[in-house]
């Protein structure tokens, strides 16, 4: 059964209505919908680098961990590619777990600037 489950640091930083809204999401994810995988945007925003940040809800539905390091990482709109980088996080998704993660794209990663409306973030 699907569990959610914060990372250490952002248990303890996360302000409540943040914490409030993903549990929201959480409960409304569909338990028929799943793959392997799956990242549902929470929200997205700059921060003053110009970096992109994609706040997302990383779903790991599989029976084995699921390791962010090494892993591509695409934001697309309307099935265009508009960022990309290469994941050097080593944040570890335990089997059947859900658990909110921030994407920081460079700005250099960026094709183009995000609409920030249709957005969807795919792990590789």
């Amino acid at each position: 059964m699907q569990k959610l489950e914060f990372e250490s640091a952002w248990d303890k930083t996360i302000a409540h209505q943040d914490r409030e809204e993903i549990k929201r999401v959480f409960s409304e994810l569909s338990a028929e919908e799943h793959v392997r995988q799956q990242a549902v945007i929470l929200k997205t925003a700059y921060n003053h680098k110009e970096e992109f940040l994609v706040t997302v809800l990383v779903n790991n539905y599989s029976t084995e961990p699921l390791s962010l390091i090494g892993k591509k990482v695409l934001y697309q709109e309307e099935g265009y590619t508009i960022g990309e980088m290469d994941s050097r996080y080593t944040l570890e998704i335990p089997p059947e777990t859900s658990m909110p993660w921030t994407f920081i794209f460079p700005a250099a990663s960026l094709r183009r600037n995000p609409s920030r409306e249709y957005g969807k973030l795919i792990i590789m």
